[in-house]
């Protein structure tokens, strides 16, 4: 079980090697090779008398391959047909979670079931007023939808790997239309109707206690009301964990449903004869256990940990003492068969492995007779680094103290008033409302505790985005020193960490410069650094308070390029889609100056206005302010844009942000310097942009789109690529290419370009329309 169980678990990670999906004729070939493969290790083994682990090597690898493989490609089949992209298509179908109160509307996830599509949106309704929509519900809609598409940026948050690993095929909102309307109640059976009613049962007991959504989140793992400024105390601390239904609460549940049946069966002794104290204990826990990770969404850790306590009882009926390792293993297995894309979620990698690491620091204090909670703490988190600094991309130094608190709390005191509400909610309001309020009280002080520790000097430190390569190595230096003591190279281990923990990414060499122009979507965000020196040109969009391209994008694109300030900000306008995430970067990063296109931007910050003739250089490398001219009279912010010029001795970039004709005119006759190399199309390729003479003028080898996937000011125009191509001018876009980094040398030699979707394809990937 144990070698089938890991050899299928390696096949399912085919996924995340493949740049894209086989083709039939492959499969088909892949097919054939794995059976002739089966059979001639089924040979060779036989002739050679080999173990049998050997075959099961073979065969599980090929299986969680094939499995993970077909069901990947009914996933992209299920995504939103090309052809309905932008057009109102009438969809009924089924709210397949607990509907989210955004600004302004609802979210939620739709189960649509048209003739011509059969598969899951995210859906966002906008409206005045919204009926109450309940998730188990059969509604009718008339949508506007989308396929498949996020950012793609170095130490970014990948949303379409997220959407494909939750089956969503695509995204859509709901147009005003009298066609909108429920066409069937929930079923009384509704899992996600009773988590939502327990939802608002405790939206209702709580009010507008601070700690509301923490508690939804113990109780039905309904996160959507935890607050931003919340996510970030729980992420530095190290404690996001608490907030999923983990290990300890699923196997409170099955305790609860264990003493009961003791008690009942001790009082009772006849019925012993009707049905064994283990096997009603057994099924009594079981049955509990299974609704409340029912109640808790199933998601990945739920799983684990509810298959694992399942496997622990069913050896209990059996009275075997199963081995850890094979419950693990039947636990792995068992996820993988649900969900063969389980192992792109982070929560997958950090369950098992945590829950490993526990199980040895268990196993060692039994043998060695030694240890305690606090060296248990500090070794998981020493275990841990390497996977938190390759997914976070930080270390929390404060979450070793942070967890020896909050684990005990949450455990022993709030998840016990948060399950008591849920069972006195059915027949006793009053006294589960008073419950609740215990458990918020106690959530609040706890969250004052970690907000203080949040607040410490270096309680996380961000890293760079480290090689996969030293993340390995690091797993392995970890290893070694959890070798038993006396084994000789233990002290390797801490060799082998350090490349992980000094990684620095490479800087530009004196005299040269890299540009890097981030995905932001519709907006603009670019990074300019020389060999001591970084600038940050604009900063993307802020729509709301959970999307903020400051914080989503810029912020960790700067950490994991190992950067901890920035020398000057140049934001070149107040237009929102370039001024938006600035307020995040000043909040949070050290920046040296400020300079800014009008007066209004950040006004709670010292800044300077940007004008032509200001000149700068760093190590070796010349900026220059082409525009605005306070000469040049036009009330419009995109004609008041800051432009800069970024040169050494042999290569340039023009950084125009949003100018527009009369703003390239005044230049053209003011006989500006605007031959470049490399130019960022103004106005993301707007038509009021981009004239002949100013394309002429600038002469460019390369031009780069900054826009959004099928935004709705549809840039670039389709006049504006055609002035360029007939030129012979390539032109890249952000929204085909990811982030677009320019390294310019200096020397006489071409400049280089990197793709960041071209060196990062996945499957999950479809090429932009």
């Amino acid at each position: 079980m144990r070698t089938f169980s890991v050899s299928f678990f390696i096949g399912t990670l085919l996924l995340l090697l493949l740049p894209h999906m086989p083709s039939l004729d492959a499969l088909f070939w892949g097919i054939y090779f794995g059976v002739f493969l089966l059979l001639l290790s089924g040979y060779w083994m036989l002739r050679q008398r080999l173990p049998m682990p050997v075959l099961l090597l073979v065969t599980g690898c090929w299986l969680g391959g094939g499995y993970a493989l077909h069901t990947a490609e009914g996933v992209l089949a299920s995504w939103l047909p090309a052809a309905w992209e932008g057009e109102d298509v009438l969809l009924s179908g089924t709210i397949a979670d607990v509907p989210a109160t955004t600004v302004g509307g609802l979210s939620f996830v739709f189960d649509a079931d048209h003739p011509e599509f059969k598969g899951r949106l995210r859906v966002a309704w906008y409206a005045d007023e919204i009926p109450l929509v309940y998730a188990g519900e059969r509604w009718q809609f008339l949508v506007r939808g989308k396929r498949p598409h996020g950012f793609s940026n170095p130490n970014g948050f990948d949303y379409e790997q997220w959407l494909f690993s939750q089956r969503i095929g695509g995204s859509a909102y709901v147009r005003a239309s009298p066609d909108n309307q429920r066409l069937a109640e929930a079923s009384p059976w509704a899992v996600n109707a009773w988590r939502q009613d327990l939802k608002i049962a405790i939206e209702t007991a709580l009010a507008d206690s601070p700690a509301t959504g923490l508690v939804q989140g113990l109780a039905v793992a309904y996160t959507k009301a935890i607050t931003q400024e919340q996510w970030e105390v729980l992420r530095d601390t190290g404690t996001i964990h608490l907030l999923a239904i983990s290990g300890l609460h699923i196997t409170m549940v099955a305790g609860l449903g264990i003493l009961p049946v003791w008690g009942i069966w001790r009082l009772f002794p006849g019925l012993y004869s009707w049905l064994p104290l283990r096997v009603a204990a057994g099924i009594a826990g079981g049955g509990l256990a299974t609704g409340y990770a029912l109640l808790a969404g199933f998601n990945i850790p739920t799983q684990r940990t509810l298959l694992m306590l399942l496997v622990v009882l069913l050896g209990l009926v059996w009275r075997r003492q199963i081995p850890f390792s094979v419950i693990l293993a039947t636990a792995l297995l068992a996820v993988l068969l649900l969900d063969p894309l389980a192992a792109l979620a982070v929560g997958f990698w950090l369950s098992f492995i945590t829950v490993g690491l526990l199980a040895w620091l268990g196993l060692r204090q039994r043998r060695v007779g030694s240890g305690s909670v606090v060296w248990i703490q500090l070794v998981l988190s020493l275990g841990l680094l390497p996977l938190t600094a390759g997914f976070f991309g930080m270390v929390s130094l404060s979450s070793p103290l942070a967890n020896l608190l909050a684990i005990p709390v949450i455990t022993f005191l709030v998840t016990p008033l948060v399950l008591l509400g849920i069972v006195l909610v059915g027949w006793w309001s009053a006294a589960a409302a008073w419950v609740w309020s215990g458990a918020s009280i106690l959530l609040t002080g706890l969250m004052a505790v970690l907000e203080w520790l949040a607040a410490l000097p270096l309680a996380a430190v961000a890293m760079p985005l480290v090689p996969l390569l030293w993340l390995g190595v690091a797993l392995v230096g970890f290893g070694l020193l959890c070798l038993p003591k006396g084994m000789p190279g233990r002290w390797l281990g801490l060799l082998l960490m350090l490349p992980m923990l000094l990684y620095q990414p490479e800087k530009p060499a004196e005299g040269a410069f890299r540009a890097s122009v981030l995905d932001v979507g519709q907006g603009l965000a670019t990074v300019v650094q020389t060999a001591q020196h970084t600038l940050v040109f604009d900063t993307g969009p802020k729509t709301s308070d959970t999307f903020d391209t400051g914080a989503l994008v810029v912020l960790p694109w700067l950490y994991g390029q190992g950067l901890r300030s920035v020398d000057r900000l140049l934001v070149s306008h107040a237009d929102n889609d370039h001024s938006g995430g600035a307020q995040a970067l000043v909040n949070t990063m050290s920046v040296g100056d400020i300079w800014v296109g009008t007066p209004d931007i950040l006004p709670q910050q010292s800044t300077a206005l940007c004008e032509a003739g200001q000149q700068w250089e760093w190590d070796g490398v010349q900026f220059s302010v082409l525009h605005p001219s306070p000469a040049f009279k036009e009330p419009r912010d995109n004609n008041r844009s800051c432009m800069l010029k970024v040169s050494n001795a042999h290569h340039s970039l023009l950084l125009t942000a949003d100018i527009e004709r009369p703003v390239e005119q005044w230049l053209l006759k003011q006989r500006a310097d605007l031959a470049a190399d490399v130019l960022l199309l103004p106005h993301h390729g707007s038509k009021t942009s981009s004239s002949p003479a100013f394309i002429n003028a600038v002469a460019p080898r390369l031009g780069i789109v900054t826009s959004g996937y099928r935004n709705r000011y549809h840039h670039p125009h389709p006049s504006v690529t055609a002035r360029y191509e007939a030129r012979g001018i390539k032109l890249l876009n952000t929204v085909n290419s990811g982030e677009l980094r320019l390294d310019f040398p200096d020397t006489n030699t071409a400049f280089e370009i990197r793709e960041w979707r071209q060196v990062r394809p996945h499957i999950w990937q479809k090429p932009a329309m």
